[in-house]
């Protein structure tokens, strides 16, 4: 049998093993996360529905409901819920709620809720411009400094203004058509504030943050605005991280990149130079690190919570994500790279059996250093599995 079906079967257990009464736990370690997590559960739906097994399809459909159940009034999804169901924590916020709809759309669909749910995101776009926002570390990288208008988080809302879409048949309805003119009017935005040319020109990219725009140069007193310099990748071209106020993030976000990949908010032209980042900088050699480069003691998005999780080349800092490992194969699929694809399913294969089905591994060695039988790591490769045998990506 090869490597990557040993894996596979593998995969298929873990999530087995994760799935209880309440849903989907996040490990099945005995150490591990045993809260039913919002992205953790929906993010490991994107390849453990395709597993025809009554008690994982069950523990995937439980999540959806119980993470529902406990909604907020304004429509918010918690981030996570007790492994008894009996308590909701709402502090990683941001990305719950837009993981819980693509999930649902796929696995349960609730028209109706999506729409409470929609609303509420609708709210987070409190400037009006036409993006989302969020607190600081309050999406997956829940111990990182991302803030203001982040990337992954955008896309994701892309993701699932079309998810629900297609449960009022797309262009059929009114609310289907206004779904979707959403997700292209977000999606047009991301491409003309986050793209960064390789040209060292900031002013795009915080713009959009001055109070008065009959000058981009100078303010309504003539005085010269203060633009911020790019110190680092200044000579590449990316999705940037995020984008706050008269400032933004400079290390490339591997899962928010990929994220516009499979959003179809990234064409043609940005999907390959992403892609050819990704080789270039060798983040696939396992794979895939979560950034680059590793932000050090003394960077500007350096924050003493940092230790000791967040070192260098640690965790949210440049770890290796076998989860985004998953996405980064559907991505190659996605953009017709087949070849490429098949060597990373291999790759990631190979990680995940050597750190079974870790949660991370360190950035430069491989090592496994975090939570073993995490339940994202076996979703996300029964993902890329899938995708790589079909070469197809449906994520919606």
């Amino acid at each position: 049998m090869e490597r990557t079906e040993v894996a596979y079967h593998e995969a298929v257990e873990v999530v087995r093993q994760c799935c209880g009464p309440v849903g989907l736990k996040a490990s099945a370690s005995a150490a591990g996360y045993h809260e039913v997590w919002a992205r953790d559960s929906m993010i490991t739906a994107l390849g453990a529905r395709y597993i025809p097994d009554p008690v994982i399809q069950d523990a995937l459909r439980a999540s959806v409901s119980n993470l529902k159940m406990h909604q907020s009034s304004i429509g918010s999804i918690p981030n996570f819920i007790n492994e008894t169901g009996e308590q909701a924590n709402f502090r990683a916020y941001a990305d719950s709620g837009l993981w819980w709809l693509i999930g649902s759309a796929n696995l349960a669909p609730d028209p109706q809720m999506s729409l409470k749910v929609l609303h509420w995101y609708e709210h987070q776009d409190v400037d009006r411009s036409g993006v989302i926002s969020m607190q600081e570390a309050s999406d997956w990288q829940d111990l990182l400094c991302t803030r203001g208008k982040g990337l992954s988080l955008n896309c994701l809302y892309v993701l699932a203004l079309r998810a629900t879409a297609k449960l009022f048949h797309a262009s059929e309805t009114e609310q289907g058509r206004r779904c979707l003119k959403l997700a292209d009017k977000v999606a047009e935005r991301v491409n003309r504030l986050f793209w960064y040319g390789g040209d060292g020109n900031m002013l795009p990219h915080i713009a959009h943050t001055f109070s008065t725009m009959d000058n981009p140069l100078t303010d309504s007193l003539g005085r010269r605005r203060w633009i911020p310099t790019k110190h680092q990748l200044t000579g590449e071209q990316y999705y940037l991280p995020y984008l706050g106020f008269r400032t933004a993030g400079e290390w490339f976000d591997t899962l928010g990149n990929l994220l516009a990949v499979l959003a179809g908010v990234a064409r043609d032209n940005e999907t390959r130079v992403i892609l050819d980042f990704i080789s270039r900088h060798r983040l696939d050699t396992h794979p895939v690190c979560c950034l680059t480069p590793a932000i050090q003691p003394g960077d500007a998005d350096w924050r003493d919570y940092y230790y000791p999780t967040n070192q260098p080349h640690h965790y949210h800092n440049g770890g290796i994500w076998p989860f985004i490992g998953g996405i980064y194969t559907a991505a190659l699929v996605k953009a017709g790279r087949l070849a490429d694809a098949a060597e990373a399913l291999s790759k990631l294969a190979e990680t995940n059996l050597r750190g079974k089905f870790n949660e991370w591994h360190h950035g430069e060695s491989g090592e496994p250093m975090g939570v073993e039988w995490q339940a994202w790591s076996a979703g996300c490769y029964l993902l890329a599995f899938e995708c790589v045998r079909t070469q197809r990506v449906e994520l919606v």
